[in-house]
């Protein structure tokens, strides 16, 4: 049974399926109605309703996310209230317009149910200890007393915070702040927030951060540092300009919550999503947008790179005769020794069964293609011990080159395969260069 005080959420999506699984997600904890459209979600809320988080969808007709966003942060009623952006988008540049237009997170659809949990419970969090802080610090100028009320409340808190003045000199840090970087108060204050530094961020972001507080306004972003033992770490900082009954900027707060599990549990998510799970190799979806990106670089720098098509022979009565346990390790060995018969700058991946992929940069001649394919077909039909039996396989392998023989990934995709099939007929065991007067047209266009 909900309090009155549950967290009211407000969800904004244009598809009704969105609507119903976020629903499902949050309604046992929280308060949550819904806007079916941008439009809809600005008429509740200038109709007064006043939810503590929105999440908010990006892609949707007539105003799209991005658009709503800046409506509500251009507003005084609704500035504060924030917005997690729902999308499917995942790269980099649609997360630095979200964050840029004033979300506070994301969330890549098709959603986790325990992400979005995570991610509500958080924001939530953030933004009551955020008021609370404001709240407190507005009563300093007030009176004394009420600042060692408030140091007791944020000598407990378990968000690290750092307080400087305006030149960015520390004057204060709670007890978080020193488990967390292994400075004593003592050694913090006085100093600048750079005795953090670990200099793997963007110069960006720093700028962000600046004219975000420059303009009297709070800046939210991640930042990497480092901790007095020289141990990375990242944080979700929220950083705000404090303000006297003036409207003068006297200080600035940052509030900092230890993200770097999270940071991981990302990263691993996104390896699994851009790996084979067996071999560890690049999947289809990372290959081909590695391929993609070479070939831009080889057009732009007018060098030649080789897409090859990998399949093993005789790998399926293999596994028929001694099992998929001995199967999947013979493909993890076949796969390190094709990865460790390549270049470092070169590519191997694994698109399904017993069928491979790799990519050759940097060629001078398709000579030398050639020549790296036989390295990598004599490396795969060495004899392998499985299970205490000898197993001996072999490969067949075609080529295709850029710009020769195609111009686009698509193209050179056809081309290659078409003579690692050609290999196959030959009699298998063998390396196929792209050929079009030995190679019929598939009719695959």
């Amino acid at each position: 049974m909900r309090s009155a005080q549950t967290a009211k959420i407000l969800i904004v999506d244009d598809v009704a399926t969105n609507i119903e699984v976020l629903l499902g997600i949050l309604e046992p904890d929280y308060d949550v109605s819904f806007a079916t459209s941008g439009r809809h979600a600005l008429d509740l809320l200038a109709k007064g309703a006043r939810p503590d988080l929105i999440l908010l969808d990006v892609m949707m007709p007539e105003m799209d996310g991005y658009a709503v966003c800046a409506a509500l942060k251009a507003d005084s009623r609704t500035r504060a209230i924030p917005i997690i952006f729902v999308t499917g988008k995942t790269d980099a540049e649609s997360e630095t317009q979200a964050l840029d237009a004033g979300g506070v997170d994301f969330i890549h659809k098709p959603v986790n149910s325990q992400v979005v949990r995570s991610r509500v419970r958080l924001h939530l969090e953030l933004q009551r200890r955020t008021r609370e802080l404001e709240r407190s610090l507005i009563e300093v100028a007030a009176a004394n007393d009420r600042l060692r009320v408030l140091t007791q409340a944020i000598q407990h808190s378990p968000a690290s915070i750092v307080i400087t003045g305006l030149d960015g000199t520390i004057q204060y840090v709670n007890p978080a702040f020193v488990e967390e970087t292994g400075y004593s108060l003592v050694e913090a204050v006085g100093r600048n927030p750079r005795l953090l530094k670990s200099g793997l961020n963007d110069p960006a972001t720093y700028r962000s951060l600046w004219e975000h507080l420059q303009r009297g306004e709070p800046w939210v972003g991640e930042l990497i540092n480092r901790r007095k033992t020289g141990e990375i770490y990242s944080e979700e900082a929220h950083i705000a300009p404090v303000k006297d009954v003036h409207g003068e900027v006297t200080h600035y707060v940052a509030v900092k919550l230890n993200i770097t599990e999270r940071k991981r549990s990302q990263e691993r998510l996104t390896y699994l999503a851009t790996h084979d799970a067996l071999t560890k190799l690049p999947n289809r979806a990372l290959f081909f947008e590695h391929l993609d990106r070479a070939l831009a670089l080889a057009r732009r720098n007018r060098t030649r790179l080789a897409l090859l098509f990998i399949d093993l022979d005789h790998f399926k009565p293999v596994n028929d005769t001694l099992g998929h346990a001995v199967g999947d390790r013979l493909l993890q060995q076949a796969a390190r020794r094709m990865a460790s018969s390549l270049r470092d700058a070169d590519t191997v991946g694994r698109i399904g069964g017993d069928e491979f992929v790799a990519l050759l940069t940097g060629l001078d001649t398709p000579e030398n293609a050639r020549l790296v394919a036989e390295k990598l077909r004599d490396a795969v039909r060495r004899p392998y011990d499985l299970a205490g039996q000898t197993v001996r396989i072999s490969a067949s392998v075609g080529v295709a080159i850029f710009p020769d023989h195609g111009d686009s990934s698509l193209v050179l995709a056809r081309h290659a395969d078409d003579a690692m099939y050609l290999a196959k007929q030959q009699g298998r065991d063998g390396v196929v260069l792209f050929d079009p007067t030995l190679i019929p047209t598939t009719g695959t266009g």
